[in-house]
């Protein structure tokens, strides 16, 4: 339950105060609270954020997913669609995807390199709320590995 709080402030306020920002067409990247931060918001205000920790550990890394004002209903299933591809992740008790677990991990790390290249991206929650956002700028605002501490250097 305390890292509901801190989840729910990084959501909350993180996008108020970035400390180092780069724009990559739809895709942005920056840090906030320490988090290194992979994000795109579509026209309608949805939002796709990649949480990277400050250590880089893929397992501790986090997404979250704003569709209409909120995120998935906790333990539901988030379906994203890369290029007719279906991945598939839970939702956590915080209604952040968590990726801690080996095969969490292994299926951010599939996530990431389709997203990289992909050319579709929708997002499906259970209860029928659904977005589709850009990929342009995608490769240029993230790093060619999950996590990598390669962020640090583009800003430079």
């Amino acid at each position: 339950m305390k890292h509901l709080a801190f989840y729910l402030s990084i959501f909350l306020f993180g996008a108020a105060q970035p400390a180092v920002a780069a724009d990559s067409g739809s895709w942005r990247s920056d840090t906030a609270h320490g988090y290194e931060r992979y994000w795109t918001e579509n026209r309608s205000g949805a939002r796709f954020t990649i949480w990277c920790p400050p250590n880089h550990n893929i397992q501790a890394a986090l997404i979250g997913i704003d569709i209409k004002g909120r995120l998935p209903e906790p333990g539901s299933v988030v379906r994203i669609e890369l290029d007719h591809k279906l991945i598939k992740f839970k939702a956590g008790p915080d209604g952040y995807i968590h990726n801690d677990c080996p095969a969490c991990a292994d299926n951010l790390t599939y996530f990431w390199h389709r997203l990289r290249a992909a050319g579709i991206f929708k997002v499906l929650f259970e209860d029928r709320r659904y977005a589709g956002f850009s990929v342009r700028g995608v490769r240029e605002a993230t790093p060619h590995s999950v996590c990598s501490s390669q962020f640090a250097q583009q800003t430079r």
